[in-house]
């Protein structure tokens, strides 16, 4: 071992010291709920930040991928487990590169480099064997529909998806998908009779243009692997961001597939809304498509207060009048992919896609306002008020769906709409996400 070496060990010895009381704890504590938790993680960084000091580029490799495989264990996410250990490289080069020698901080760079290498290559084979059985989850999830319209387009870019992931496990560019952005399945339809379907010429073009981002991306991860070595930071950042724009064209789809449903499914004569009869078909349907785009959905009970004190005093005719100008209300506030239904008498069930809890509580807090307002507009007899319960939905990964645990999502969001009655009428009420079992 020569005077650099000695000199080099010294400097990661006090950048080390300098780290432990300046910087690790502090930023630990920012992420993690508990002090143990952030000295653990402390200490198993500093352990690797020591190991820097044997100077053996491959001890240093597989102490990385030791501590990735921690970190991973325990359930940090990968920004923070690369965090310390950047900020440490940083921090040293700055002070080696003010040395005469460059030589130092070479040798130094070359290590964290390779450190940071084999954290992120630990994290992106994880994260890709995730991805894996994510990806069969989603595809089981749509063949399970019984009338997918443009969902299958979904599934034919699932099996895109998972040529990407075979792809990246083998950092192999000949397993790579179709990269041009209008020869894959879903690029043919873009550019052949998608405009029939999506008329709206912005929203068509937004989605194309969401499209040939993802495959933007994608000829990135196939560039990438053409540098060695190979840079797994920049491919798990890609890795993500293909992730994030996979279930972006996901939902779109399930959009797309929702508003054709409605176009042409059968009405409640007096109401406009959907019948009762198609519940269990587009609940179900829901149900699936939020496990493939891994997103959750709510639902919304809603009753007219005191319907039966307007039949009964100013006839059905005025009854019919409320029902009709309230249904009116519910789907003109709601999107197009919503669905409402009738599900008896005055009581109505909205289904709300790729909503969570708290913007389902928005918007029923807006139908509860917006139902004060019907008395003027449809000249009604008697200002009228309406009670909402809600309620979100996750689908579990285990379960299908059926009949029984439909019902039992059904009376967890009556049960909402029943408090809300309790407490006084013309008000919202919410159980929190569901737990059926």
């Amino acid at each position: 071992m020569d005077v650099t070496d000695d000199l080099l060990i010294q400097s990661i010895d006090d950048t080390i010291t300098d780290f432990r009381t300046q910087y690790a704890m502090d930023e630990c504590q920012i992420f993690f709920s508990n002090d143990e938790e952030a000295q653990l993680f402390c200490y198993q960084q500093l352990e690797l930040l020591n190991v820097f000091k044997s100077l053996d580029l491959e001890t240093i490799k597989q102490a990385a991928r030791d501590k990735a495989t921690f970190d991973i264990q325990s359930n940090i996410p990968y920004v923070i487990a690369i965090e310390i250990l950047s900020a440490f490289k940083k921090s040293l080069l700055e002070k080696l590169l003010k040395h005469a020698s460059s030589q130092m901080a070479d040798t130094f760079y070359e290590m964290a480099n390779a450190a940071e290498n084999c954290i992120a290559q630990t994290y992106l084979n994880f994260e890709l064997d995730k991805l894996v059985t994510f990806n069969k989850i989603r595809m089981e999830s749509i063949n399970r529909l019984s009338n997918t319209t443009t969902l299958h387009l979904y599934e034919a870019h699932l099996l895109w998806f998972g040529q990407l992931i075979s792809a990246l496990r083998t950092t192999d560019s000949n397993k790579m998908p179709e990269l041009h952005p209008q020869k894959c399945t879903v690029g043919k339809w873009l550019t052949s009779n998608a405009h029939e379907v999506i008329t709206d010429k912005t929203v068509l073009d937004e989605f194309i243009a969401l499209h040939k981002n993802l495959h933007f991306i994608g000829k990135k991860i196939q560039l990438n692997f053409s540098h060695k070595p190979i840079d797994f930071h920049i491919l798990m950042l890609l890795l993500k961001k293909v992730e994030t724009l996979s279930l972006s064209i996901g939902v779109e789809l399930s959009i797309i597939s929702n508003v054709r449903f409605q176009a042409s499914a059968s009405k409640d004569p007096l109401t406009g809304t959907l019948n009762r009869q198609l519940l269990f078909h587009i609940f179900s349907t829901q149900f699936e498509v939020s496990r493939a785009v891994e997103k959750k959905f709510s639902l919304i009970m809603t009753d007219l207060d005191d319907f039966k004190f307007i039949n009964d005093t100013y006839g059905h005719l005025e009854g019919d009048k409320v029902l009709k100008s309230f249904a009116s209300m519910l789907i003109n506030i709601l999107r197009d992919s919503d669905f409402v239904i009738r599900f008896g008498g005055e009581e109505f069930l909205l289904i709300l896609p790729t909503t969570e809890i708290d913007d389902a509580i928005r918007l029923a807090e807006k139908l509860k306002d917006t139902t004060h307002l019907l008395h003027t507009q449809y000249d009604l007899q008697k200002e009228v008020t309406a009670s909402f319960g809600v309620l979100e939905i996750s689908p579990d990964t285990e379960t299908e769906i059926d009949e029984a645990l439909m019902a039992k999502y059904i009376d967890k969001v009556d049960q909402a709409l029943y408090f809300a009655k309790k407490n006084g009428k013309d008000q919202v009420s919410c159980l929190g996400p569901a737990n059926p079992q």
